[in-house]
Formats: structure tokens, sequence, C-alpha cells
């Protein structure tokens, strides 16, 4: 049969198709949205976090509610965990990831005019406790770091130096077109005193502490300052210890701590001391409840989608046995009966499809005014598509193989 024929029937039987297609068109605009939401939540569950997640233990919340921790006593953290049984390395720091106490964002642009946000980690020695593996350059050097903390000048550079920086490769990417950042300098667009930040090292992975924010290729947008911390009010450090000695290390970790900061952190302590795998356990939780929650909406979409074909596509064959069975007398093969039907049925489907593509995209604005959702990508619509179109083939499937299964001889009778 024609085009012209297929879009002429369905022109005087159009109440099927009409059903179908709207059914099409709302399940395919809910389910491009469901997808989006679910990449969003499970994005920052994937990215690699580029350190040595099992032997890394946090501290945090190191607070006095008396007054502020003096750089010596910083400092002094800082050698006493290192001798603590089972550790390897130490560092004081400011941010870290899975810690969302402290912040500190920072606007980088690069050498082809890109801008981007990212999060920065202060602290001295940090590509070594974090394990991080550097792709290009190297770490600071000695020399390099300046004190921060209270009382420190913002700029303890020399005038019209740029500051050293290690940034991630993905940052290398966005901000330099050939992704080679070594040794140039980036921009801070809204401080037009600053002398800039020069890259010293380039290192494969570093996870952002702002989760909500490590989407859409964002996770390493993330970079390590040459500072060390001095005086502060809210201390943290990083700790890596031997992967043979995690649970003593933990308790010697423990113990320093109390030791260290104990009688000045008051009768009711809250310090935080436990390993980064179990904090982005913890961090995760909420997240994978949400996956839960758009897989069971999913599942429903899909089993209501394709019941829903399956139904009035049914109900739509039994309608046309006669004019299949003149069909089938007339010379026409199973295999014609069945191609006619998928064909019928994806053009049906295309413009509901069509249809859902829109109103996914107004609904992910709607969505975006009243819960700050992100802009739905272009990408995940044809994505959407792609999953209704292969649905509606399998759904239509069964009821377009028992059409052509029915002999002329039956399909000819009266019904």
């Amino acid at each position: 049969m024609s085009m012209r024929m297929l879009l002429s029937m369905l022109r005087r039987h159009s109440l099927m198709p009409g059903l179908v297609m709207l059914q099409v068109a709302l399940a395919c605009a809910i389910l491009c949205n469901v997808l989006f939401l679910t990449w969003q939540k499970l994005e920052p569950m994937l990215a690699p976090s580029g350190l040595a997640d099992k032997d890394l233990i946090l501290v945090d919340q190191v607070v006095s509610p008396q007054r502020a921790w003096t750089a010596a006593e910083v400092a002094a953290g800082v050698e006493a965990l290192r001798r603590t049984a089972g550790v390897r390395s130490a560092s004081a720091a400011f941010g870290l990831p899975m810690v969302n106490s402290v912040l500190m964002d920072i606007t980088l642009q690069g050498g082809n005019g890109a801008k981007v946000g990212v999060n920065g980690y202060l602290g001295e020695g940090l590509v070594q406790t974090l394990g991080l593996q550097l792709a290009q350059g190297r770490d600071f050097l000695p020399a390099e770091y300046r004190d921060f903390g209270m009382g420190v000048s913002g700029y303890p550079w020399d005038a019209g130096v740029a500051q050293p920086v290690i940034i991630t490769r993905s940052l290398a990417r966005k901000l330099f077109d050939d992704g080679n950042a070594i040794g140039r300098t980036l921009s801070d667009p809204s401080d037009k005193d600053d002398a800039g930040y020069r890259v010293v090292g380039v290192v494969r992975h570093l996870l952002r502490n702002q989760l909500g924010q490590a989407t859409d290729g964002r996770a390493d947008n993330t970079v390590l300052l040459a500072r060390r911390i001095a005086a502060t009010t809210l201390l943290s450090y990083a700790v890596r210890v031997d992967p043979g000695m995690r649970e003593v290390a933990l308790k010697g970790v423990k113990a320093t701590v109390k030791r260290e900061f104990g009688p000045l952190m008051g009768p009711n302590p809250t310090a935080r001391v436990s390993f980064y795998s179990e904090r982005r356990e913890r961090a995760f939780q909420s997240q994978r409840a949400a996956l839960w929650l758009f897989a069971g909406v999913t599942l429903a979409v899909v089993i209501v989608t394709v019941i829903g074909i399956m139904g009035l596509t049914g109900f739509w064959v039994q309608r046309r046995t006669r004019h299949i069975g003149i069909r089938r007398a007339l010379g026409a093969r199973r295999a014609d009966i069945l191609r006619y039907f998928l064909v019928e049925n994806l053009l049906i489907v295309g413009v509901g499809i069509a249809i859902g593509m829109l109103l996914a995209y107004l609904g992910n604005g709607w969505l975006m005014r009243h819960y700050e959702l992100s802009r739905l990508p272009w990408t995940f619509l044809p994505w959407g598509a792609l999953v209704m179109v292969i649905l509606s083939q399998l759904a239509v499937l069964g009821p377009a193989l028992r059409a052509a299964a029915v002999p002329p001889v039956v399909a000819t009778r009266s019904v």
C-alpha cells in the first residue's frame, strides 16, 4: 500500500491513531524529562574523584568556641597527624572533597575567552595527601606556598606576579582550545587588579565539593592553590593512610585530634573524622533514593505506554479484519501486512514524538521556574524519541503478527 493510501485511511479513521498519538506525546514528554533528571542525579555518582578514595581520612569541623586556631597550632596538628601510626601523609586544608562546610568559588577565564566557575582547594602537600595523579607539569614547590588565614594579606605574591595553580585535565580543555595549559595564565574576570594564575600542573581528576554543580561535565571544575593554612576559625585536615592499617590509623587519627584540639573544642566537640569513602556513600544516599523514584516513574511510563499501544492497536487491527482479509485474498503476503502495520505505527508515533518533544521542552521550562532545574539539553530529546520508537514498534508487533497470521478465508468473514 502506498503512503498516500495509508494517510488517506488514517484521515478517515482518525480516532484510534489520535489516541495513540496523544499517549505517545505525553509519554515522550515525561520520559525525556525523567531521563534528564536521572542523569542529573547519576552524573556526580559516576564522576571519578581522582583521590585515593579508600585510604583517605577527612577531618573537619575542628572548631573552638573560645578562639581561632593559631598558625602554630595548625602546623602542630599536621605534625602530630603525620606521626600517627599508619599515616603516610597529612595536610591542613581549606576546602576538601565531600566537605561542604568550607566552599571557595572562583571564576577563571582562559586563553580561549571561556569563563568557568570552579571550586578551590587550599593546603600544603594536597597532591600527595589526596593521592592525585599528575597528567602534566609538576606539584607546587615549597617556596611557592604562601600563608592563608586570618590577618594574612589577600595577595601575598609580588606585584604583577601570577600565583601558581594546579587545574584538572577537564578544565585545561575548557579554558584552552589545544588543551595545553602548562605555563599559561588564567585570569579572574571579577578582579581587575589580580595578576591571575599561572598553571604549573594538571591532574587527571579532582571532584568538586559542590555536588549540586557536579553535572553537565562540571564535576572536575576544581583547582588547587599554593596556600599554607595559617590562623583560622574552622580547621580541616586530609590524612592519607597505609591501606593495610586503615582501622588502626582511623583510631589513631581520632585520638590525635582529641589530644591536640580537645581541650579547646569544649565538652561537646563537633569534629568529624571518617574515611572519604564513607562520606561519599552518605552524601549519595539521597541521590540513590531519587534514582529509585525515577526508575519507578520510568518503568510506569514504559508499562502504561506499551499496554496502551498494544490495546489500541489490537482494537484497531480487529476493526479492520475484513480489510486485511481482502488484501490477503488479492495476494498480499504476511510480510506485507506486518510491514503495513509497522509503518503505520511508526508514522503515528513519529507525529506523537514530535509533539512530545515540544511538550518536554515546555515542561522543562516550567520546572526551571518552579524548582530551579537546569535547562534540558537537546541531546536528551532524540534519546527519548529513540526509546519511544523502540517501545512502540515492540508494542505493535504482537497485534501485527496476529493480523498477518489470519488466513484469507477466515479474515473475509463478516465481523
